[in-house]
């Protein structure tokens, strides 16, 4: 159980925070970080966390590829570069941190990690980032699947975030139309109660507003989170490309005090920080 973060002051910048962000050390990533560091500067965002993919399923298009030697060398770089006008995190987003605890132990204790989003991108050996998990099932069989491995990756994984809460509605509504959390409120709350309990926080992330018209999670879930008594929030763009960096961020703010939150969070060598909403 995490102790309680304090809370430390922030300007009123609209953007105060982009914390789920991919460069060229992604496999699914091409940006430079300074290209990063750019765009950030260009859209008024005040802290960026990079969170490269480490992914550890075999198979999988991104195991092995992450290369946190050499982006901690990058990142120091632009840290020397940028001083004084952004203020650079390093983070890492670990697929199915559940499944493979000695790989994530190894990766997070070898690397000053500021901050370490858990994501979720297979259920059992079934890839869900894609139309055809929904296809080969109905909506309910392919959602509750995904939150059941969901429950078990918040219970057990080491991270500090839970990513993209409801993740598969950006391929689900292709198949399956509009994804109501309301449907699965049972589930949802246990994901969400099993964070809290942990003392780990959840994200608002804007991909999938790119993606589905709605970030993840939904205003529905968010304020059960808050109700719940959950504190600790982020949120991201997920960006891939210089164009994604912040987007939809102020909406995303916007949708935290919606919710009842007064304050986001920022991380530092992994321990957490309340910063006021703008």
């Amino acid at each position: 159980m995490r102790t309680r973060a304090k809370e430390v002051p922030v300007s009123s910048a609209v953007i105060p925070q982009d914390y789920h962000v991919h460069t060229r050390f992604s496999f699914d990533g091409r940006l430079p970080l300074d290209a990063v560091c750019e765009a950030a500067l260009a859209r008024g965002i005040l802290e960026v966390c990079t969170t490269d993919h480490a992914d550890f399923v075999p198979g999988d298009a991104g195991c092995g590829y992450f290369q946190p030697a050499a982006f901690f060398a990058e990142l120091e770089q632009c840290r020397a570069r940028y001083d004084g006008r952004l203020t650079l995190r390093a983070g890492v987003e670990i697929g199915e941190a559940h499944r493979y605890p000695a790989e994530v132990a190894r990766l997070t204790a070898g690397f000053p990690f500021d901050f370490v989003i858990g994501s979720l991108h297979y259920v059992g050996d079934d890839f869900v980032m894609t139309p055809r998990y929904f296809a080969e099932r109905s909506a309910r069989e392919a959602y509750t699947a995904y939150f059941t491995e969901l429950l078990a990756l918040a219970r057990a994984g080491d991270f500090d975030v839970l990513g993209h809460l409801d993740v598969p509605k950006r391929y689900g509504v292709a198949v399956h139309g509009p994804f109501d959390e309301r449907d699965y409120e049972e589930e949802i709350r246990a994901v969400l109660r099993a964070c809290i309990e942990r003392g780990i926080g959840i994200e608002i992330n804007t991909g999938t507003t790119r993606r589905a018209g709605v970030p993840s999670p939904g205003p529905e879930a968010l304020r059960w989170y808050r109700e719940m008594g959950g504190e600790i929030l982020t949120i991201g763009s997920d960006a891939h490309r210089a164009e994604h960096i912040g987007y939809e961020l102020a909406q995303a703010v916007a949708l935290a005090r919606a919710a009842g939150f007064t304050h986001l969070t920022r991380f530092e060598a992994r321990q957490p920080r309340f910063i006021p909403l703008p």
